[in-house]
């Protein structure tokens, strides 16, 4: 997952928004501003727990010394073997960030509605979808190298439209694979809505949003199986895995032929109130003081109030 505003902390809030004294710490703590904001938030009597949102943390690969055993009391995890890449201490919950992910947000009807008024460009229609990254560090965590090799066997032996969205440089190369640049949140829903299936080749990605995105718009996925978070979502109801490039084309087809039913899987089993109620009782068996609610939801951290000029108010 792409860490957006509020990176590394998530503050923890009830259903209302109402701030809890609980901090998500999701990526490493790297920069200065960064290390001033944990000590206010630890000063203003925060306690923290872990979250696996960025590619392998918090195992080794990263210049930060923390012992994140020591400041995370538990941890929200993506992995199908945590005891590999967590610390050994405090209970454990398999929640990713995408479970988050709202069907009442995204919702096909709404994008298909928006579709009607502003048709997609044809050139962003396609069978099958792959959201990848121009930047090297995005081309590794969505494993681009893997992701051509298959598109480009995709497109040869079957016929289908493929398309890679924000593709990297030589992309546009590949035959019978058309290329975009990045779209805007919205206009990337339309285009994943219109296709048949989202091809996801990543093995770094611990929460992939997208995903489980596509799920919500009822659109199938096809998976790296060592992929490192969102192997949850993937069952005979939603898609399917494949291991490389000699087994990706009969798992697509499979997939784009199969009649499953992503989004009322995804809406049965994740969401906003479904993963903050796991999340709830995570926290709970570590602060039992927390007001009685139905669950909890993660929030951006604003960072610290803004100090206003001399002399205004």
């Amino acid at each position: 997952m792409d860490l957006a505003a509020g990176a590394p902390f998530l503050r923890v809030t009830g259903p209302g928004g109402e701030p809890l004294p609980w901090v998500v710490v999701r990526a490493p703590v790297v920069t200065r501003a960064q290390h001033v904001r944990l000590h206010h938030l630890a000063d203003e009597g925060c306690r923290f727990v872990g979250a696996t949102s960025h590619r392998g943390f918090p195992g080794a690969g990263f210049r930060d010394e923390r012992d994140y055993g020591l400041l995370c009391e538990g941890w929200l995890h993506c992995f199908r073997d945590p005891d590999r890449f967590l610390p050994p201490n405090g209970p454990r919950v398999l929640v990713s960030e995408s479970d988050f992910t709202d069907p009442l947000r995204v919702d096909p009807r709404r994008i298909h509605r928006r579709q009607v008024a502003h048709a997609l460009p044809a050139e962003l229609v396609a069978d099958v979808v792959h959201v990848s990254g121009a930047e090297p560090w995005r081309q590794e965590a969505k494993n681009w190298p893997l992701a051509a090799r298959c598109l480009r066997r995709l497109a040869a032996e079957t016929g289908l439209r493929v398309l890679v969205v924000d593709a990297p440089p030589g992309a546009g190369s590949l035959p019978g694979v058309g290329s975009s640049g990045p779209l805007e949140w919205p206009s990337l829903l339309a285009v994943i809505a219109a296709a048949r299936c989202l091809f996801v080749p990543a093995v770094l990605d611990a929460s992939p949003r997208v995903l489980a995105e596509a799920l919500c718009l009822d659109v199938p996925v096809v998976v790296n199986r060592s992929i490192l978070g969102g192997w949850q979502y993937v069952n005979a109801f939603t898609g399917a895995f494949f291991d490389g490039v000699d087994d990706v084309v009969p798992a697509v087809l499979g997939t784009i032929g199969a009649t499953g039913g992503p989004r009322s899987w995804f809406t049965a089993h994740h969401g906003p109130a479904r993963a903050g109620a796991r999340v709830l009782r995570l926290l709970r068996s570590l602060d039992p003081s927390l007001p009685a609610l139905s669950h909890v939801l993660l929030a951006p951290d604003p960072g610290p109030p803004k100090r206003s000029a001399p002399g205004t108010r």
